[in-house]
């Protein structure tokens, strides 16, 4: 369906608008200022604040590693350069950031596509998106299986918990991605439905990617997550909880296992994040106030900033008009 192009600026500055004020919002109604101040300005006067550089710098690998993988599978239907994949992921980013673990993205992205291509663009996000969970469920499963027997009164009874949680989970993690692989075959699956057939170039688009092609998306979802959880790592050491590197990645990689499946919007999780957090972390640390800090910090470096850049390139995307 066409718009106006009246009708399409007013659409992106609706959801600029939208999304702007909601981050405005999370920033003012955090309740913990008084505390933070003074924990920053300490952090900012020693050593660490080289922690919170390097958290930040972190934010380009992040984000370039989901813009590489869009990149190459919707190269598939038209050209698209770094830079255009990059404005497709942060300006999706901006308008997913009010739906539940952030669905909106896989139906945003592809805005910056042609008319033509923008359905099939959806379909190949999703798998962009799909590969990314996969590697959070794996990761986050071999998370459990180092953080549950470091933590006797999760499995006291058990002798060989190790072997049991790292068994569980390499199993599971080997299971998806088994089926990951397999994707193709169940959307060719699902094609065959005539009752389908308005999403029949999203499924399409999901058939014939190569098992090259799979290996890299799981690639770069594995250098993505480990660049959160390293950038989590280092806000920890920047607000004075020190864990040797396996013990906190380990628990991070679980704290994300979990926010994972709890269906909030972005904006409105800082809470259950804050309480997943303090719940896996209070573990190993009585520091409640930097658990939050530290949630909160990586929430305005992974999301806020982002999401505020894809607002300002937002005026770039061009919906299908007519005049």
């Amino acid at each position: 369906m066409k718009i106006t192009r009246l009708q399409s600026n007013l659409i992106k500055a609706s959801l600029a608008l939208i999304a702007t004020a909601y981050l405005v919002y999370r920033l003012v109604v955090f309740e913990h200022w008084d505390q933070a101040m003074p924990r920053l300005a300490e952090a900012f006067r020693g050593h660490r604040f080289w922690f919170l550089v390097a958290a930040i710098l972190l934010i380009f690998l992040n984000f370039s590693s989901e813009a590489i993988k869009w990149q190459r599978m919707v190269n598939r239907l038209e050209r698209v350069t770094y830079l255009r994949a990059m404005q497709g992921v942060l300006s999706s980013l901006a308008m997913a950031i009010t739906t539940p673990n952030r669905i909106g993205d896989i139906i945003t992205r592809g805005l910056i596509l042609k008319q033509g291509n923008r359905l099939a663009g959806t379909g190949l996000t999703f798998l962009c998106v799909l590969s990314q969970m996969v590697v959070t469920i794996t990761i986050g499963l071999i998370g459990a299986a180092a953080y549950l027997p470091s933590n006797e009164y999760l499995l006291r009874d058990h002798s060989n918990s190790w072997m049991l949680t790292f068994s569980v989970a390499i199993i599971s993690g080997l299971i998806l991605i088994v089926l990951f692989f397999a994707i193709d075959r169940l959307s060719g699956y699902f094609q065959k439905f005539k009752w389908l057939k308005v999403f029949h170039p999203f499924l399409y688009a999901l058939t014939g990617v190569s098992g090259r092609d799979k290996t890299f998306l799981l690639a770069f979802s594995t250098i993505k997550f480990i660049t959160y959880i390293t950038q989590y790592y280092l806000i920890l050491h920047f607000f004075n909880i020190h864990l040797d590197i396996f013990t906190g990645l380990s628990a991070i990689a679980l704290l994300q296992l979990i926010l994972h499946f709890i269906p909030v919007p972005t904006v409105g999780d800082l809470g259950v994040r804050g309480s997943v957090a303090i719940l896996i972390l209070g573990a190993y640390t009585t520091d409640v106030p930097a658990i939050v800090f530290t949630t909160f910090t990586i929430w305005i470096i992974n999301i806020m900033i982002p999401a505020l850049i894809g607002v300002f390139l937002l005026r770039k995307i061009k919906l299908e008009t007519h005049d």
